[in-house]
């Protein structure tokens, strides 16, 4: 007779209570969906970040690059205090990407060297 498996530290306790609570037909459902999340997220992750990805309408795209730590992006971004006057800032963004989606580091304002 097998024993019973240990849940690996990475997978949150109240997914592990869960887990142990249901049948094997319902395991063998979440075991399909859990593959499928991953595999759609892999995807999503390896699909190219286009321009609407990277900047909002009012936003100007300046630059972009593809490095180690996830994409470079250098956007002029407006004033947001609806004075009219104010120039918009050039900034710096680091966006690694995370499961589904992208997540913004503002590394601050950007000057070409």
């Amino acid at each position: 007779m097998r024993s019973e498996p240990t849940a690996p530290d990475v997978i949150p306790e109240y997914i592990v209570t869960g887990i142990d609570r249901q049948g094997r037909e319902t395991l063998e459902a979440i075991e399909k969906y859990a593959r499928q999340r991953r595999e759609y997220l892999e995807t999503i992750e390896q699909r190219d970040l286009d321009e609407e990805d990277l900047a909002e309408s009012d936003e100007e795209l300046l630059d972009v690059e593809e490095s180690g730590g996830g994409t470079v992006v250098i956007k002029k971004v407006p004033c947001g205090r609806d004075c009219g006057g104010c120039p918009p800032w050039t900034y710096k963004n680091v966006v690694p990407r995370e499961g589904g989606g992208v997540n913004w580091g503002c590394k601050g304002p950007y000057q070409r060297e």
